[in-house]
């Protein structure tokens, strides 16, 4: 169960469907319901938590139309854990083979994000919010066809508030057609103006402005065309106009644009997406095209395309460039073109295969001491000034590789090994290091537990001249193979445990 506090103290906003099977209604009490169900576990309501999957289905639901309005009002005031969302979709079911079709296309996405739905269609907003909960039918509402099947819903459908629906009850007025018949000026005295707007609302009689979500950002440019547009080059030329447009917005702002997306959305409904990321915030228009003109290509225009979507998500201030005569100008320009350059090549190598310049992280784990920082960052050091760390090795096998101990000297060392199904003979052997884990990282351990993940290297030195690392763990899960290999007790580092697991870094 989820609760929220307010002034009437703790009330339940949000019941799984156990907690409704035991008996739990929304709006009860903490205390009440802890009457009814002892061992119940209640989790505080996290808003910023609901905003960001609020925020996560708005952006699947414009698939489906670019006019999204969330119900604010139930947001604010439900306590049964419900939302709601509001598209437009005049003119646009046809799109999805139909009303019907549109439907269960809806239900069967959010169903697989883990989310249930009820889904609703009408001519006005009321009527949709009143459908989506409480027609037995396919979802669909028309006024005035389906005027009878609208007369039945109970008065819930008005989106009143309770002290109004609570008023309803007592009078007997428990269905939408028993409040239809009373007479206007009756309601109004009564019970104020709000039971006749929703009323009007429902059967489209009053208008209903809704507040549709629109990106925090400005940098979105739409263009729609009457006559699609049919072949490549004048997509090219149309999104070419609209870069340049963006620029000169994102220039006026002194603003430059991280990543840029285009959206071509064909007759058919298909829409093809284009995303390219720049290292640094660009707000050259040619450079931009040069990017986007590489991957046009792959969208087809198909039929024709009627509508083209520039949004620029990742937008950062550009600092100001002073022009002057001496070589600072010089400068900054071959700073822009190596940033450029840099956009090229990462734009052809892929997304997993981006351009990265190392850098140090302050950690004494080898697998976290090393980080890759992107190329259009301030450079850091790769390694900290007057920290006396010691020897590392120039690369590091992720993840380690076992070996096999052949032979041991007689203090126990290991003098001969086999590694990638090579004997290596070990002429030195210096160590060990004992590298604990992070205990930040493992707060949830109970005391300090962390014997397991304690290793120990060593460096060694082959019969070929090589230096190479030798990993070896303090504990073995239950799952690992028994190895065949085991320090002797006289070895030098004073704990010598009958098996341990060897890996080479």
């Amino acid at each position: 169960m989820v609760t929220r506090s307010d002034h009437k103290g703790v009330l339940a906003c949000g019941l799984s469907q156990g907690a409704r099977l035991a008996g739990l209604q929304p709006g009860m009490r903490l205390s009440e319901a802890r009457s009814i169900v002892p061992d119940l576990v209640n989790i505080n309501e996290d808003p910023a938590l609901y905003a960001r999957y609020q925020a996560k289905l708005i952006k699947h639901l414009d698939r489906y139309s670019p006019w999204i309005a969330p119900d604010r009002v139930l947001m604010r005031d439900n306590l049964a854990g419900e939302d709601g969302f509001w598209l437009e979709m005049t003119g646009g079911s046809h799109l999805f083979g139909g009303e019907e079709t549109l439907i269960r296309q809806v239900q069967r996405d959010l169903t697989k994000l883990g989310f249930s739905c009820k889904a609703g269609m009408a001519d006005s907003a009321g009527a949709a919010w009143a459908c989506a909960r409480f027609h037995a039918g396919d979802g669909i509402l028309s006024l005035p066809a389906h005027h009878d099947a609208a007369r039945s819903f109970p008065i819930e459908g008005l989106r009143l508030s309770p002290d109004i629906l609570a008023t309803l009850h007592r009078l007997g007025i428990r269905h939408l057609h028993d409040v239809a018949d009373l007479p206007r000026a009756t309601l109004t005295t009564r019970l104020g103006p709000d039971v006749l707007q929703r009323l009007d609302q429902f059967y489209g009689r009053l208008p209903e402005h809704l507040n549709f979500h629109l990106p925090d950002q400005p940098w979105l440019i739409r263009q729609q065309y009457g006559e699609p547009l049919g072949d490549a080059a004048n997509l090219e030329a149309a999104v070419t106009q609209m870069i340049a447009q963006l620029c000169t917005q994102l220039q006026r702002e002194n603003k430059g644009l991280r990543r840029i997306i285009l959206r071509c959305v064909r007759v058919d409904g298909h829409a093809h997406t284009v995303q390219i990321t720049t290292s640094t915030a660009c707000q050259s228009a040619p450079h931009i095209d040069r990017l986007l003109a590489e991957k046009m290509p792959g969208v087809d225009t198909g039929f024709g395309i009627e509508e083209v979507i520039i949004y620029a998500p990742w937008v950062e201030h550009v600092a100001f460039r002073q022009i002057s005569l001496d070589a600072t100008s010089t400068q900054q320009g071959n700073a822009t073109a190596l940033a450029e350059l840099f956009d090229r090549i990462g734009h052809h190598l892929g997304p997993r295969d981006q351009l990265f310049r190392p850098g140090h992280h302050a950690s004494h784990l080898p697998e976290k001491a090393a980080i890759g920082q992107p190329v259009g960052a301030a450079p850091s050091p790769a390694r900290l000034p007057d920290i006396d760390l010691p020897k590392r090795p120039i690369r590091l096998i992720d993840p380690p590789e076992p070996v096999q101990i052949l032979r041991r000297a007689t203090n126990g060392a290991p003098a001969a090994l086999r590694w990638r199904r090579m004997d290596l003979e070990i002429t030195t052997i210096t160590g060990p290091e004992r590298i604990c884990p992070e205990w930040w990282d493992h707060l949830d351990q109970t005391g300090f537990a962390l014997h397991a993940l304690t290793r120990d290297y060593f460096r060694i030195h082959d019969h070929t001249g090589r230096w190479l690392w030798l990993c070896r763990t303090l504990g073995r899960s239950q799952t690992d193979p028994e190895p065949d290999m085991s320090f002797a007790p006289s070895f030098k580092t004073g704990f010598a445990p009958p098996h341990r697991r060897y890996r080479a870094r």
